[in-house]
């Protein structure tokens, strides 16, 4: 009786896991391809053509504004793609999309981080 608690329990906690791994992909998945699109909108994919922080308009809410106003995790997704080294900071502090590096940290990653990123074209 006790053992099949315990097994129940166990099997619980995996689907809550999983569940919260799917939401985290879909939701990061989302928010790359809006960032991605904001990149691909203002033609930011060289370093030629690259935009700067305010004209990306993309910033992390504050405590007050993610209690009022609806989530948005673009800067999470951002973070993440600087982090993968597919958005690049030019020496002005200038950012633009390398698609070509997107599809290389695309390769690098495990399964879940797989998911996260859109396939795109060149």
């Amino acid at each position: 009786m006790l053992s099949e608690e315990i097994i129940r329990a166990i099997g619980f906690l995996i689907a809550v896991i999983a569940i919260y791994l799917v939401v985290l992909v879909i939701t990061m998945k989302r928010n790359i391809i809006k960032v991605v699109q904001v990149f691909e909108d203002k033609n930011a994919l060289s370093a030629k053509t690259a935009i700067s922080a305010t004209e990306l308009n993309i910033q992390k809410q504050g405590i007050m504004e993610r209690a009022i106003k609806k989530r948005d995790n673009r800067a999470h997704a951002l973070k993440f793609l600087l982090d993968g080294g597919v958005v690049i900071t030019t020496g002005d502090q200038r950012y633009y999309l390398n698609k070509k590096k997107m599809l290389e940290f695309k390769k690098r990653l495990n399964f879940f981080g797989r998911m996260m990123i859109p396939d795109i074209d060149n």
